[in-house]
């Protein structure tokens, strides 16, 4: 299958998951007793931790380079990719701390259908755009990895959050 039709179904899946995810919090919003006390308490710690995807920035790093085992050679293309990967973290954080204050969230929870299901395709985009970033910056990185350390890319980095 060629690499656009794969990053293609790639994609398609997301959008599934992510869809799915959305109406399972809109059906647990709308479910008798959904606004007891630490009900949400699960969707406002995910909030949080992405929240904070910029913390720790440098050791996610460290760990990986670590463990793929950059060469001396790899150095230059790998500070492509950490460059990258720094730069699609903090935006995400920044991103999601924007929206993060209760009064953007009781707006976006109140908004009518048509206006929450925008807001959604406005964040899938976004997440979409920081996907598409961060294939270009592995791709370069990847073609000049070793088979050994292709598997452990494989290994740890693929459906890690961010990737």
């Amino acid at each position: 299958m060629p690499p656009i039709f794969r990053l293609r179904a790639a994609v398609a899946t997301l959008v599934s998951i992510a869809v799915g995810f959305g109406v399972a919090i809109a059906q647990e919003q709308t479910t008798p007793g959904a606004m007891e006390p630490g009900a949400g308490g699960r969707e406002m710690m995910e909030r949080q931790m992405m929240c904070r995807a910029d913390q720790h920035i440098d050791g996610q790093l460290a760990y990986l380079k670590t463990e793929l085992k950059i060469t001396a050679e790899q150095t230059p293309q790998w500070n492509v990719f950490a460059d990258a990967f720094r730069a699609d973290k903090e935006k995400n954080a920044r991103l999601c701390k924007s929206t993060e204050n209760e009064q953007t969230h009781a707006m976006m929870m109140s908004a009518g259908l048509p206006e929450s299901l925008e807001m959604t395709a406005v964040r899938l985009a976004a997440r979409l755009e920081s996907l598409r970033a961060m294939e270009v910056a592995v791709r370069p990185l990847y073609a000049i990895l070793s088979p050994a350390q292709k598997k452990t890319a494989d290994e740890i980095m693929k459906g890690a959050p961010g990737f």
